[in-house]
């Protein structure tokens, strides 16, 4: 009896070591994963059309904003203006360039929001030229120029944004597919 418990014993211990084994390989794979910035998990031409995708939500972004000081507009477009901002963003109290003051101080979107819906109108433009760096494993910065006409008086802002890029499992039909997504982040 003792040696059939001892069997046992034995038989479910090496089980469970060889359990552990395989989840010290997993989480050893995830780190090697994490630790890979998008440059080498995707090739330059497949990372610089994500990039520049991101750039048409900047662009995007900037012609919301200039809509959320017109004052024609009405309510119900406005909320709908606003709902489009949030989705563009990963955080949506990220904390941005407050174009409705001449300090261009750095508060939460949110914030910056409420400030376009009463201030008087403001017209921006994006530049051409974007440049893209400081490549990790799920963001990069866009680097990019702002003009800003505000009561006649135009400024141009050199502004340096985080873009975030996320896998998102999105279902199709009966299938799951991996999408990639880019969501625009703190400037």
């Amino acid at each position: 009896m003792c040696k059939n418990l001892l069997f046992i014993v034995v038989f479910l211990s090496s089980f469970f070591v060889e359990g552990q084994s395989s989840m010290n390989e997993s989480v050893k794979k995830k780190k090697v994963a994490t630790e890979m910035t998008l440059n080498k998990r995707f090739s330059a031409k497949v990372l610089n059309a994500y990039q520049e995708n991101s750039k048409t939500k900047v662009e995007d972004l900037f012609s919301y904003f200039q809509m959320l000081t017109d004052s024609k507009l009405n309510d119900d477009l406005k909320k709908e203006v606003v709902k489009n901002i949030n989705l563009l963003f990963q955080n949506s109290n990220a904390m941005v360039i407050d174009f409705t003051s001449n300090s261009l101080d750095r508060i939460p979107l949110q914030q910056f929001i409420q400030k376009l819906l009463i201030s008087e109108p403001i017209l921006f433009s994006v530049s051409d030229e974007s440049e893209y760096d400081a490549v990790e494993y799920q963001s990069w910065k866009t680097e990019y120029a702002v003009s800003r006409t505000k009561s006649g008086i135009v400024t141009k802002t050199k502004i340096v944004q985080k873009v975030y890029f996320y896998e998102t499992p999105k279902m199709f039909g009966e299938e799951t597919k991996v999408v990639f997504t880019t969501f625009l982040g703190e400037m």
